[in-house]
């Protein structure tokens, strides 16, 4: 029995030391990083019958020299769900909420892919796009990548090969209730999202 307790405390404080040890992004940017403006994250029933949560964002290049983007946005349930922007999402419904939302400019997560020049007169809108599974959610995490070059290095707890990890800008929201009843009100930002890293290793 305490050979037991032993061996449960002494994974506790190897557990502990891998969560201390987890590496964070610096407080100030290393490196230049591209300027994120996130607009509001809605959901939308599409002429498919299908819905779909979607959001639109502002990206600005003040780094000094023209850079690549080409964003990784994840979105997540409190469900257990995870997708990637665009996949399982038809061209179709992509056009469709578009033209819903009615701004010209606007561009697909693949449309943007490419280069930014610098200033703000060559800011680029995005529109990232995802399929709503389970619409009875509580919370929804967006992890948004491509925005920092900072890279940090773990080992993997059970192969010890190394893993690189990129900045990442998490954005945490919460939606209460069936969010199809909120129609194409904005999902509101966490009231407690302050107290969260808004940017990680991932």
């Amino acid at each position: 029995m305490i050979i037991r307790l032993s061996i449960s405390l002494m994974l506790c404080l190897v557990v502990a030391a891998q969560a201390m040890a987890y590496p964070k992004p610096s407080p100030i940017p290393t490196r230049p990083e591209l300027t994120f403006r996130p607009g509001p994250l809605r959901i939308v029933q599409a002429k498919d019958g299908n819905r779909y949560w979607y959001f639109t964002y502002e990206v600005v290049n003040r780094t000094g020299s023209d850079a690549m983007w080409a964003p990784s946005m994840v979105l997540f349930t409190d469900r257990g769900e995870i997708a990637e922007a665009g996949q399982g999402v038809p061209r179709t419904v992509l056009r469709e909420i578009q033209e819903y939302i009615g701004d010209p400019l606007l561009e697909s997560r693949t449309e943007i892919i490419g280069t930014i020049r610098q200033g703000e007169g060559h800011a680029r809108r995005g529109l990232a796009v995802w399929p709503v599974g389970n619409s009875k959610v509580n919370g929804l995490r967006l992890f948004v990548r491509g925005l920092s070059p900072e890279l940090a290095t773990v080992q993997h707890p059970v192969t010890g090969a190394p893993i690189t990890l990129r900045k990442t800008l998490q954005l945490v929201y919460l939606a209460p209730g069936d969010v199809t009843a909120r129609r194409d009100a904005p999902i509101p930002e966490h009231p407690e999202a302050d107290q969260e890293d808004r940017w990680i290793f991932r």
